[in-house]
């Protein structure tokens, strides 16, 4: 929060405009709102990746798409985030100078540390209605503020009529983004001195060796959230040194160079496209790619198309920093634990809708499927999409969406299963489904296996599949061994599904409760598990009650409820509403109660808020596998995976103690073993 009088602005400016400054997008949410906890989340994201301060609402932050009520959201929403300790900018360039005002003594009462202001971008076609136009602007604020001269507000100020500019007393300084290099050198021998001006490219500080040019901060540029992941921030580190006049060219070229080409290319291709737009869809798809919360642009700017954002995605996968990995404070995950640790996959019972085409992906996000499954139901009885396919949904699919590959029932081969398995990490599919109808379990083992060694160095997760109708095949595989199958196979889950489509669904040929067992031994093993099969929404209780961590369907979320129809998406949100409230308890599936025990003192906590119901069956499993004599306290925030643990327990012949709900909604289980 700025602490200084508008005669201080300019030493206020270089004690604290140093380093690496970001400009923030304005995530929009699906119907097209200001996504304030997207702002929030964005601004916490930076904060970690080691970013000195952030600007609000300004080129990149569409502002010209935003009405003024808007711009307000955006920056309380910002200055909520900062908490009063990070340096925040906003942007208040307006054509209506009673709204630019407006803004500036908003963000003044909001703890804003400074502003930043450009053209009106309309009228102003001299530089002297520029000057004046921000003369305007600092008689009536108190906060430093920093001119933005970019080709984008219809007017390049030259070098002297920065240097008018500059003389207003709380003027602090220029954000140089004329690309022109000319004038930024120019700016910066004339002005540099006793002003801060930055040019947000790395260009200037190479030049700046040759020239004696020194910037101290980088004001601002999207470079730190497309280059950068927090246990990984590169750029910030690189951008902090080089303002203090250390320019490490080796970690540049080693870190950066490759990403930073990649940025130009697409930055060129996309603002050629549409004649010099800032090209603002390209920097919030990248953003999504690195964990930002972005959604589409507002018009007249146009979204990338699903072609492009499947090529920017397949081109950036490469080059993205790996965080330098931490030594576990806790055993090591179980496989099923890729479905922890994002808040859209909380626990278990996510909802998987099957699709053909981009349309249905597309219908499937948008109703809020946690994954999205890419099949061919028009190959034989089910087989796997088209690659352009698989390519073009992950290109289209938010960062944190999981999408998986079916390849239906596989040959005997395992090289060429293998080999498919291979091409789905290749398009970065979050898991590959290897299922078998008529096999031998041997055989089917060796397909497994070869299949996970075809992923090594992937993060795709291999995922084995039986079919509970294999009984009505001459060889089919007993689905009964599905859980030894996968566990030999050394998969990271697995899944029930059907091929019979007559009508009759995974019940009619595997009851509940041997389902339930199924499941339960695969959670213990710490597998992900999933059931499918003609699913619709009068299973799920049942569905509910064996609550397996994934529930795939498609004929229930189609137009019409057969599968042959197109998918839905107000049919893919009703299902997942359903589901949601099965696993909120709002939906009561069971019939049993509780019977609280006095316990002992000393015991060990088992966190699984935002865990997978595998991942806390396999770490129960393995505690009173190791220590039977302490007591095992679980926290759970989901009411299927607390009877579920209930049920491990019983049936391992371990004792509930009590369950105590407490005011956040979470439910602790005190078991002795």
């Amino acid at each position: 929060m700025a602490n200084y009088k508008k005669h201080e602005a300019q030493d206020w400016a270089w004690d604290t405009l140093k380093g690496q400054w970001t400009t923030l997008i304005t995530p929009f949410t699906a119907d097209n709102l200001v996504d304030i906890d997207g702002v929030k989340r964005n601004v916490r994201h930076v904060r970690s990746l080691g970013t000195t301060g952030a600007g609000c609402t300004w080129n990149m932050g569409e502002f010209w798409a935003l009405s003024y009520d808007e711009r307000i959201q955006v920056m309380d929403a910002v200055a909520e985030a900062a908490e009063g300790t990070w340096p925040i900018g906003a942007h208040v360039t307006n054509t209506n100078a009673n709204e630019m005002i407006s803004l500036a003594h908003h963000a003044e009462d909001k703890g804003f540390d400074l502003l930043i202001v450009a053209p009106p971008y309309m009228a102003t076609k001299t530089e002297d209605q520029v000057v004046e136009y921000v003369r305007l602007l600092a008689d009536n604020t108190n906060l430093a503020i920093m001119f933005y001269n970019s080709p984008q507000f219809g007017i390049i100020m030259s070098p002297y009529g920065m240097g008018q500019l500059c003389a207003i007393p709380n003027v602090v300084g220029i954000k140089e983004a004329s690309f022109n290099q000319q004038i930024s050198i120019e700016t910066h021998l004339s002005l540099g001195r006793d002003h801060i001006i930055s040019t947000p490219d790395e260009w200037i500080y190479f030049k700046g060796q040759e020239l004696g040019i020194e910037q101290q901060v980088m004001f601002a540029n999207t470079s730190d959230w497309r280059f950068d992941v927090p246990g990984a921030n590169n750029y910030v580190q690189w951008i902090d040194r080089a303002c203090k006049g250390d320019l490490d060219e080796t970690l540049y070229d080693n870190k950066l160079r490759r990403l930073k080409e990649l940025s130009d290319t697409w930055w060129t291709k996309i603002q050629t496209k549409y004649n010099g737009a800032l090209p603002v869809a390209m920097a919030k798809h990248w953003g999504e790619l690195m964990g930002m919360s972005a959604g589409s642009v507002r018009p007249p700017l146009f979204d990338l198309t699903p072609v492009e954002k499947s090529e920017l995605r397949e081109e950036l996968e490469p080059l993205k920093p790996k965080p330098e990995p931490k030594i576990p404070a806790v055993p090591a995950p179980s496989r099923g634990a890729w479905l922890d640790g994002n808040n859209n996959f909380a626990s278990g019972m996510l909802l998987m809708v099957s699709v053909q085409n981009m349309e249905e992906a597309m219908e499937a996000e948008q109703g809020g499927a946690d994954i999205v499954d890419v099949k061919n139901l028009q190959e034989a009885l089910v087989g796997s999409g088209h690659p352009n396919i698989v390519k073009a949904v992950r290109g289209i699919m938010p960062v944190e969406k999981h999408v998986s590959v079916t390849l239906g029932v596989v040959p005997n081969q395992p090289g060429t299963v293998a080999m498919a398995v291979y091409a789905a990490a290749m398009m970065d599919a979050t898991s590959v489904k290897v299922g078998f109808q008529e096999a031998q379990y041997d055989q089917a083992v060796q397909v497994l296996k070869e299949s996970r060694m075809a992923l090594e160095g992937f993060n795709t997760k291999l995922v084995g599949s039986v079919f509970a109708d294999n009984v009505l095949f001459e060889d089919g595989l007993d689905p009964l061994c599905m859980v030894q199958l996968a566990h030999e196979g050394e998969c990271d889950g697995f899944l029930i599904d059907t091929l019979t489509k007559d009508g009759r669904n995974i019940f009619d040929f595997m009851p509940e409760d041997v389902l339930k067992g199924i499941v339960l031994k695969g959670k213990e093993l710490g597998m992900s598990t999933a059931l499918s099969g003609h699913l619709k929404l009068s299973d799920l209780d049942e569905l509910a009650r064996i609550n397996p961590d994934i529930v795939g369907v498609r004929g229930a979320v189609c137009g019409n409820g057969e599968r042959d129809r197109a998918v839905a998406w107000e049919a893919v949100a009703e299902f997942k509403r359903q589901v949601d409230l099965r696993k909120s308890g709002e939906v009561d599936v069971f019939d049993g109660g509780v019977v609280p025990v006095s316990g002992s003192n000393g015991w060990v906590v088992i966190d699984g808020r935002g865990k997978s119901c595998a991942g806390v069956l396999a770490a129960l499993t393995k505690q009173v596998e190791v220590d039977n004599e302490s007591f095992v306290e679980t926290i759970l925030a989901d009411a299927l995976n607390i009877y579920d643990v209930t049920l491990w327990a019983e049936r391992a012949g371990h004792e509930v103690l009590t369950k105590r709900s407490d005011p956040d909604g979470t439910t602790r289980v005190l078991i002795r073993p």
